[in-house]
């Protein structure tokens, strides 16, 4: 079965999986907001198969908190085709026993941002939460 489902997804590497996972072409954007405690500290979104992650303007006035690493100024609107190892690694291996059971269960609509959606708010890597907006 892990076999099958391996070939399922393709396109999108995660890091913290060596497996690959299928972004589908989706014309709906999606967007998630990263926060600490009760500030927006910016925003990532997906649309027409690129990732675009920006601050908030909360976040650039701001001096309590130093930015991301992967995102050292604060001022520009970053953008990729492949989701960032500070958001991918938010969403477990496929050797997880909770990723198989969903990945069996979903294997025929699974994407990146539906493994962001449903494992991605919280990560043990930080103390952001990741919260898709509404």
């Amino acid at each position: 079965m892990l076999k099958s489902l391996k070939k399922i997804f393709s396109n999108t590497s995660l890091n913290n999986t060596n497996e690959k996972f299928n972004l589908s072409s989706s014309k709906e954007e999606h967007v998630f907001v990263l926060k600490y405690n009760n500030h927006l500290i910016g925003t990532l979104k997906y649309f027409n198969n690129e990732w675009v992650f920006y601050y908030s303007d909360w976040f650039k006035n701001q001096n309590e908190f130093r930015h991301l690493l992967e995102f050292p100024n604060k001022e520009k609107e970053y953008k990729t085709k492949e989701l960032w190892p500070f958001f991918s690694n938010r969403i477990p291996s496929i050797k997880q026993p909770k990723m198989q059971v969903y990945l069996e269960e979903n294997a025929n609509k699974v994407n990146t941002v539906d493994l962001l959606e449903k494992f991605g708010t919280y990560s043990v890597n930080n103390p952001y939460k990741l919260e898709l907006a509404l």
